[in-house]
C-alpha cells in the first residue's frame, strides 16, 4: 500500500480558511510594539545616570530632610515604647486566674449538683 493512498490531500473549507486568516492577522497586529511614555525620559538621561546630580548634590539634598527624619524617628520610638508598655501590662495568653466563688456558693448561685465539683466554670457577661 502506498503512502499516497493513506494520506489524503488537505481541503480547507472557506469558513475555516477565513477564520484561520483572521486569527493570524489578530495575532500579528496584537504583537506590535508600542512606544512607552518612559522611552523619552530614558533617552534624555546620560548613560549611567541614577537620579541626577553629583554625589555631593544628592547628599546635600538628603541632608535637608534630616530634621524631618529625626522627628519621624522620635515619633516611631514613642509609638514603639507605648506598644511595648501595653504589651507588658496585658496578661499572658496562657494565664490562669483564680476566682473566689465562696460568696456565690453561700447565697445559692449554683447550676447543677453542688457536690464538690473538681472543676468550676465561671460564667461572666456584661450588658452594654
Amino acid at each position: 500500500m502506498e503512502l499516497r493512498a493513506l494520506v489524503r490531500p488537505c481541503k480547507m473549507h472557506p469558513m475555516k480558511l477565513l477564520a484561520s486568516l483572521a486569527i493570524v492577522l489578530l495575532a500579528a497586529t496584537g504583537c506590535e510594539k508600542k512606544d512607552s511614555k518612559l522611552d523619552s525620559v530614558a533617552k534624555d538621561m546620560p548613560p549611567g545616570a541614577t537620579g541626577g546630580g553629583s554625589l555631593e548634590a544628592r547628599v546635600a539634598k538628603l541632608e535637608r530632610y534630616s530634621e524631618a527624619l529625626e522627628f519621624l524617628q522620635k515619633v516611631y520610638d514613642q509609638q514603639k515604647q507605648q506598644a511595648e508598655q501595653q504589651e507588658r501590662s496585658e496578661p499572658a495568653p496562657d494565664a490562669v486566674f483564680a476566682v473566689d466563688i465562696a460568696p456565690n456558693l453561700a447565697i445559692g448561685q449554683v447550676e447543677g449538683p453542688s457536690g464538690g465539683a473538681a472543676v468550676t466554670i465561671v460564667e461572666a457577661w456584661d450588658f452594654a
